[in-house]
């Protein structure tokens, strides 16, 4: 969906971004952009829907997912939680 969707982060997610923030200030900056980017079209291909009926959905932002939940009656994207993408080694 196009159109500008209000970005809300939990408590959880922002103590996330918090601690990335702390390690790595340009990996958080990335995430926070990707959001962003994200809220604007929601199209974009960021997301993965993880449970259609309750609107759960998971966005792949480099090397970070983001566990997120859209209120389309509210044009707004909830970031529940962010953590490093686990890659199988």
């Amino acid at each position: 969906m196009k159109g500008y969707y209000e970005i809300q982060l939990s408590s959880s997610a922002v103590r996330q971004i918090r601690a990335v923030h702390a390690a790595e200030p340009m990996a958080a900056t990335f995430v926070l952009n990707g959001l962003e980017y994200l809220s604007t079209d929601l199209d974009s291909g960021l997301l993965r829907t993880i449970d259609k009926e309750a609107g759960l959905l998971k966005a792949e932002i480099g090397d970070f997912e983001a566990l997120c939940w859209v209120r389309h009656e509210e044009m707004s994207l909830v970031i529940l939680t962010v953590s490093r993408s686990r890659h199988p080694a």
